[in-house]
């Protein structure tokens, strides 16, 4: 597995203009969420978005920033 980048590298004020355009994505891995709280999200609030938990978790996140 490769070195993994550090959040700080997205927060430098400079390239906030850069991160805050729709069309550059990211892949995310998360570590160390149980395996039951990622299933019971995909079960209750991931399945009522038609692009599936990654639709949900973007919604999740532009929803926590507002």
């Amino acid at each position: 597995m490769g070195k993994q980048k550090a959040l700080a590298s997205f927060l430098q004020e400079n390239q906030v203009a850069d991160f805050a355009k729709d069309d550059l994505f990211v892949n995310i891995t998360l570590y160390r969420v149980p395996a039951n709280l990622v299933r019971v999200f995909a079960l209750r609030i991931a399945v009522h978005y038609p692009g599936g938990i990654g639709e949900a978790i973007q919604d999740l996140m532009k929803n926590a920033i507002r």
